[in-house]
């Protein structure tokens, strides 16, 4: 199993304790015009602990977010699937897990209700809501990993019983009023599995789903790519049926280290884009790739996979001497060029000529990378950090080319723009960063922190046609930055959920 996924840099000491900055006595703070404004900010949770990873805004402007819960008493709402919390007590099992049920919740467009909301697990423990989609009939498709040997799966789905090992990959079709579980399967093998940075549907609303095993008798399909493991944990992809019922191809890729795929993305003729990390040297990159040479501890991946997951098309490795990790998601554009959001301790990470960022600053920094379509080198590669330590994920593009991404900083130095939202640094270990850069990566258009006085992060981001921006994560920030008449205007537990909707000051 991958045990240093990315909540590892969770648990790193930021680079230290600085002061915020103050403005010398006598002196007024220079006045500024933010570009954006709440529109809404709400605490999502329950007296245990929570955190949100996924959000699907709607065109009604409500908005679905999935996550994970440790609380019995989250605000569910009547005939859900689920009404009550079936997992361990928070803080058993498997490190990192703060809580033991999958959670899903739609809040009305102004954020004052809670339309729908469920828990969705069995007696022991799921992690993070790791991917979520709707389907072309509005039905919610979500992945997580599983402990729980009484997960409620149905009648004809693909694997109805737990599998073994530390966990199962999770995947479940849900209504869209969550009162009702469409199908729900096992996917692994006897060892453990973990689906990691998202899922993806097709046209067809076949479901894909990424991540990790350490199962040597993970069920991979004739004709694969891999079939057989190389490492002590591979990375791993399915396709699965759009009823659940059984897997279309699956297959592993890896070498002899530990590899995992934190994202995948699929074009209109079937390819499939993945991105992950990898320890091992003897990863299968192609002849021409933009990085031939595995360069340290950990560096990342991107390749792409034929239809049939039979050929390896393109693979690059992307890293320096340090570490790399790939953070959740990666996006792929309309000609097949890919960006990737992560995390990087390396000095010489290699950065594209004009650069944002061309020094490491702190003891890691976030990086955004772009990969061109034929995977022979990288279009942009930037840093981007403080003195401390800062991870992105999931990029975004607007209608421009600008390119979202949204994270976390240890840095009260983080270089905001004088537009920003919040000039400064929140307190705590941690805030939460939102930036956007020019599309060719060189320009720092635009860059804010979003945190209290607690830990604060980022975990995911999503645009809307009409210019919002929502933001998802958690928090331990008893001054988070809620608004009038938000569905939970107080921090319930160590830790809560929260929602915020930014729209453009104008």
């Amino acid at each position: 199993m991958l045990t240093w996924r990315w909540e590892f840099w969770l648990l790193v000491c930021f680079y230290g304790l600085f002061l915020l900055p103050q403005s010398s006595a006598g002196e007024e703070a220079p006045l500024r015009t933010a570009r954006y404004r709440i529109d809404y900010a709400t605490y999502l949770g329950g007296t245990g602990d929570e955190q949100l990873r996924e959000v699907i805004p709607y065109e009604d402007g409500s908005v679905l977010v999935g996550g994970q819960t440790g609380s019995s008493d989250f605000p569910v709402t009547a005939g859900v699937v689920q009404p009550r919390y079936a997992g361990e007590p928070a803080g058993q099992g498997n490190p990192g897990i703060y809580g033991g049920d999958c959670l899903l919740a739609r809040l009305s467009p102004d954020c004052k209700k809670i339309l729908c909301a469920t828990y969705f697990g069995g007696s022991r423990q799921e992690r993070n809501v790791y991917g979520m989609a709707l389907d072309r009939q509005g039905n919610v498709v979500i992945t997580s990993s599983t402990r729980s040997p009484d997960l409620p799966t149905t009648p004809g789905a693909f694997q109805s019983r737990y599998c073994g090992g530390d966990s199962d990959w999770m995947v479940a079709k849900l209504s869209p009023d969550l009162t009702r579980v469409l199908w729900c399967t096992h996917v692994g093998g006897s060892a453990g599995e973990s689906p990691r940075g998202g899922l993806a549907l097709d046209a067809e609303d076949y479901v894909y789903v990424v991540g990790t095993t350490g199962s040597a008798d993970f069920p991979t399909t004739p004709g694969a790519f891999q079939r057989a493991r190389k490492g002590q944990s591979d990375a791993a992809l399915v396709k699965i049926k759009p009823d659940g019922s059984g897997l279309v191809l699956a297959t592993l890729l890896g070498g002899a280290g530990e590899d995992g795929i934190m994202g995948v993305s699929v074009d209109s003729s079937g390819r499939m884009y993945v991105a992950g990390h990898t320890t091992s040297s003897d990863f299968p990159v192609t002849p021409g790739a933009a990085q031939l040479v595995h360069a340290g501890a950990s560096d990342c991946f991107l390749a792409c996979l034929s239809p049939d997951a039979s050929r390896l098309l393109h693979a690059t490795y992307l890293g320096g001497k340090g570490n790399e990790f790939a953070e959740h998601r990666l996006h792929l554009e309309r000609d097949g060029s890919v960006l990737l959001t992560g995390v990087s301790s390396s000095p010489d990470f290699p950065r594209s000529v004009g650069a944002l960022q061309k020094l490491l600053k702190g003891t890691s920094d976030g990086f955004l990378a772009k990969l061109t379509a034929d995977g022979s080198q990288f279009a942009f590669s930037t840093l981007l950090g403080g003195p401390g330590s800062e991870f992105y994920l999931m990029p975004t593009p607007d209608p421009e080319g600008n390119v979202f991404i949204a994270g976390q900083t240890g840095s009260p130095d983080f270089p905001v723009t004088a537009d920003a939202l919040q000039g400064n640094y929140g307190g705590g270990a941690s805030d939460g960063v939102l930036a956007i850069l020019s599309a060719d990566g060189k320009k720092l258009l635009y860059a804010t922190f979003l945190g209290g006085s607690g830990d604060d992060l980022i975990r995911s981001l999503a645009l809307s046609s009409d210019g919002a921006i929502y933001l998802v994560g958690n928090t331990t920030s008893k001054d988070f930055p809620v608004s009038p008449g938000a569905v939970q205007r107080d921090l319930a537990g160590m830790g809560d959920g929260f929602v915020v909707r930014l729209m453009p000051a104008r």
